[in-house]
């Protein structure tokens, strides 16, 4: 893949992550770092698993990058 593909996966897990954080902050869900996580891991997964359906294969950088993208929501959780 192409680095703007990995650039996209990362600003995807980024804004995953944040929409997560507001939403979870907002309800004051306890453990809220654990469900924005949870988030972005599903988000990436998921993706990677509709890629296998639509193109026959699954990418792991993709889903790397993509989380390491949504770290920075897990991060600010904690604040």
């Amino acid at each position: 893949m192409t680095p703007k593909d990995k650039e996209m996966h990362f600003w995807a897990g980024v804004w995953v992550s944040f929409g997560a954080l507001i939403l979870f902050k907002a309800l004051e869900v306890q453990y809220c770092w654990l469900w924005v996580l949870t988030a972005v891991l599903t988000a990436a997964i998921g993706k990677e698993l509709k890629d296998v359906l639509d193109y026959g294969k699954f990418d792991w950088r993709d889903a790397v990058y993509t989380i390491v993208g949504g770290l920075s929501g897990v991060l600010l959780s904690f604040f």
